[in-house]
């Protein structure tokens, strides 16, 4: 397969982030940025919508050199693809389509989940050495929230850090459940663990690597109450590891990153994740790699332009 914008470098062409309630989305931010750097006349929007058939308008438009999909729409994109790659099937959601020509020189729509690459090089770029001692020491991993990117993180865990078993801590046993069975059933090897409580935690290995997946509020229902006295156990552990704070709005210092980080654990904020993430998703577009002077460049921008709001 060839790329199918090898000519198309001073096009206007278009990637859209396809999704819901997405005004806040650092995205455009990051993207536009990166494509300037790269010399390609491209520009990054925003289409906050569900509309399937809106989306799939500009998908296979003359326009379009890609896309970007979030929640609720990653897990409807399956039949709007040719393909898939594996990072995709086993978290069970699309986060980006990038386009190529087949041998014959027809285009075609492929499928991938690049928030998996956010969460590792966010691990191994800011705390390489605790990835080396989990792997050694073979750890758990651990993520806390059952949502959307709870998949992605219990695959980067153990694909990239050998993480075998899995400890989920969250509200609801059920939505453990349906995201072991989805990932076992699309060919997970790992083992997934619901930690129910805080004696549940207390009673296991204390991980080195953490991945938090839940929205800086404050817990009020019971079973929020419980989840976060269950993670609690974790922060207190004598040893301390590293954990990736997916959450970063409003702010990148969330509760949960405060916590942590005055418990004595390294911080790593969801700004990372977003900006790796999209830097792959950007070379898979644009089929260019950023330099490394110039990856560091756009990490300083987007942090001057986020702390500055």
């Amino acid at each position: 397969m060839t790329l199918s914008t090898d000519v198309k470098r001073s096009e206007p062409l278009e990637i859209k982030l396809f999704g819901e309630s997405i005004q806040h989305s650092r995205a455009p931010l990051l993207l536009n940025y990166v494509f300037s750097k790269l010399g390609f006349n491209w520009r990054y929007g925003l289409l906050d919508s569900s509309d399937i058939p809106e989306f799939e308008r500009f998908l296979y438009s003359e326009s379009c050199a890609g896309a970007a999909v979030t929640m609720p729409n990653k897990v409807r994109m399956f039949d709007k693809v040719n393909t898939v790659d594996e990072s995709a099937r086993v978290v069970g959601a699309i986060n980006t389509i990038y386009l190529r020509n087949d041998n014959d020189g027809n285009k075609l729509y492929i499928g991938t989940n690049t928030d998996t690459i956010g969460i590792r090089d966010s691990f191994l770029l800011n705390a390489k050495g605790i990835v080396a001692t989990s792997k050694k020491l073979a750890k758990p991993g651990l993520v806390y929230g059952g949502g959307g990117a709870c998949r992605s993180a219990i695959y980067a865990l153990h694909e990239y850090f050998h993480c075998s078993t899995i400890y989920v801590v969250n509200r609801f046993a059920s939505e453990v459940e349906a995201v072991r069975e989805s990932m076992v059933s699309a060919g997970f090897q790992g083992k997934i663990v619901h930690i129910e409580s805080p004696e549940s935690a207390q009673a296991v290995e204390s991980p080195l690597l953490i991945v938090s997946t839940v929205p800086d509020f404050a817990p009020i229902t019971e079973e929020e109450l419980l989840a976060r006295k269950t993670i609690q156990v974790f922060l207190e552990s004598k040893t301390k590891g590293t954990i990736l704070e997916m959450c970063y709005h409003p702010k990148p210092s969330t509760r949960l990153f405060k916590e942590f980080e005055a418990s004595g654990w390294k911080v790593i904020s969801g700004i990372e994740a977003m900006i790796y993430q999209g830097l792959a998703q950007s070379e898979l577009w644009t089929g260019t790699t950023l330099p490394e002077s110039s990856i560091r460049e756009t990490i300083e921008y987007v942090y001057k332009i986020i702390e500055k709001e």
